[in-house]
């Protein structure tokens, strides 16, 4: 049916099921139930919250109009409005709606438990300016439950720290994790490490994230035999995950990629083994003058063999290991998105999806960075997310150190809420002016702003200048810095 255009008194609503639902403070967040596009989240106001909660594809408009005047002892004439501002938030971002007009003969809609949505909310404690973007839980997770791989990549971002293995978290409280993260609304992991196909109690995980119905992302460059991938549908994570093959090209020349022999073909094997199950398998492929060109024929290769979605992109630096010669020119990169763009429209794979541009902060002018400040991302770390590694320390970006000062808590002995709502964390989020002394953070008039609100890239501030308190290279005050991806 079509998404709602209008407050009507008649018409049966419901929330899109794409969408999920949360209390956050004193307020509300509804999100993408998706890996990649979680992080469009957007907030709406407590009455919006439980007025979409009540949308369950069997009232009428007018019936939980009604209901809201009762809730919240307001008139019906103020409830219709919120009903209409609701209406109007769900269509002000065009193929991003999260109202739909539905059939008023039982359709079966993203429903939740009223009651208990409604005393999610929570008023005390709250500091809007100092938590501007902070959400009371994380909306997802990253889990590091392994730094082993199988292969050794050129272009790796990981440490690959050596942890010992009583230093390890146990099976048990990873699962002691994902069950909490389950009891506190976070239904989003990816996961990442090393590679935790690696990790010896996996197969554990996966069934307690799928008997949680968390939906996450598995990415992996190890070998799945048929055997094996008949022992990952038996987890039950077929219904809530993507498994995320990692494959480069289908020549010889990958092999000199991955640091190992013949990977090409035990990732195209692995792929048909997985997909002959039934997951949604998608794929990333990471471009370099080595398999650039082979990049045409891997797409036609991938889309037959049942791929559900292929993410292209170029080569970024990597603080643990990197090699200049690895960057694509600009002309590389339009060549690339040419082809990509001609694939996307001959195969019809609207999932075909590619991700090339140049960050070179090395020769950007100041009206460049001026208008991409404006439009900069915001960093989720600590705001939305946080990173967990194999030994439980918790961090705010995969790709930094995994030592002092980026640890902001641990998982060993502590719970998520503890370490989310620590010192520490707030601390690293939004650190004291005074350890920016020398850079031009020390006498910036946004300085809080820009961490409170939009949260400050310490990852690329530590690529370019060395150090996290250093301003982001993007910031338009920044000193020049060097190339990025």
């Amino acid at each position: 049916m079509r998404f709602a255009e209008a407050y009507a008194e008649n018409d049966v609503l419901a929330v899109y099921a794409k969408y999920h639902l949360r209390p956050n403070y004193n307020h509300c967040i509804i999100y993408p139930f998706d890996v990649e596009e979680y992080g469009t989240w957007r907030r709406i106001s407590s009455i919006e919250g439980v007025a979409l909660s009540l949308l369950n594809g069997e009232r009428r408009s007018k019936d939980v109009a009604a209901m809201l005047s009762y809730l919240f002892d307001i008139g019906m004439g103020q409830s219709e409005n919120v009903m209409r501002t609701m209406i109007a938030h769900s269509r002000s971002e065009p193929g991003k709606e999260f109202l739909e007009l539905c059939k008023p003969d039982g359709w079966i809609s993203n429903s939740c438990n009223v009651e208990k949505f409604i005393n999610g909310f929570k008023c005390d404690d709250f500091d809007v300016k100092k938590n501007e973007n902070k959400l009371d839980v994380p909306l997802s997770l990253l889990l590091m439950p392994s730094n082993k791989c199988d292969v050794n990549c050129i272009y790796c971002y990981s440490e690959r720290r050596q942890i010992s293995h009583k230093d390890h978290l146990p099976v048990g409280r990873w699962l002691e994790i994902i069950d909490e993260a389950a009891d506190n609304g976070i239904d989003i992991v990816t996961l990442s490490g090393g590679d935790p196909f690696t990790y010896a109690g996996i197969d554990e995980l996966f069934k307690k994230m799928a008997s949680r119905k968390i939906k996450f992302l598995a990415p992996t460059k190890t070998y799945i035999s048929k055997e094996r991938a008949g022992i990952l549908l038996d987890t039950g994570m077929c219904e809530t995950s993507t498994i995320q093959i990692s494959i480069d090209g289908c020549g010889p020349v990958v092999d000199k990629m991955m640091g190992v022999r013949d990977y090409a073909p035990r990732a195209i094997e692995s792929i048909e083994n997985l997909t002959e199950k039934g997951f949604f398998v998608r794929t990333n492929t990471v471009c370099t003058p080595m398999n650039l060109r082979e990049i045409p024929n891997l797409v036609r290769m991938l889309y037959k063999k049942g791929v559900k979605r292929a993410g292209i992109t170029n080569y970024a630096r990597s603080f643990f290991r990197h090699n200049e010669a690895l960057f694509l020119s600009q002309v590389e990169i339009e060549w690339a998105k040419e082809q990509i763009n001609k694939l996307k429209d001959e195969l019809t794979w609207d999932q075909l999806r590619c991700n090339m541009g140049i960050r070179d902060f090395s020769c950007m002018d100041i009206e460049e960075k001026k208008i991409g400040w404006r439009k900069r991302a915001h960093c989720s770390g600590g705001k939305s997310s946080m990173s967990v590694t194999a030994d439980g320390r918790v961090i705010l970006c995969e790709q930094v150190p995994q030592e002092a000062p980026y640890i902001v808590g641990d998982l060993k002995n502590n719970s998520l809420r503890e370490v989310w709502n620590s010192i520490d964390l707030q601390a690293f989020v939004c650190p004291p002016k005074e350890l920016f002394s020398g850079t031009v953070c020390s006498d910036c008039d946004v300085f809080n702003e820009c961490h409170s609100i939009y949260g400050r890239c310490f990852r690329d501030a530590l690529f370019t200048y060395g150090s996290p308190y250093s301003p982001s290279p993007n910031c338009p005050r920044a000193p020049k810095g060097i190339r990025m991806s």
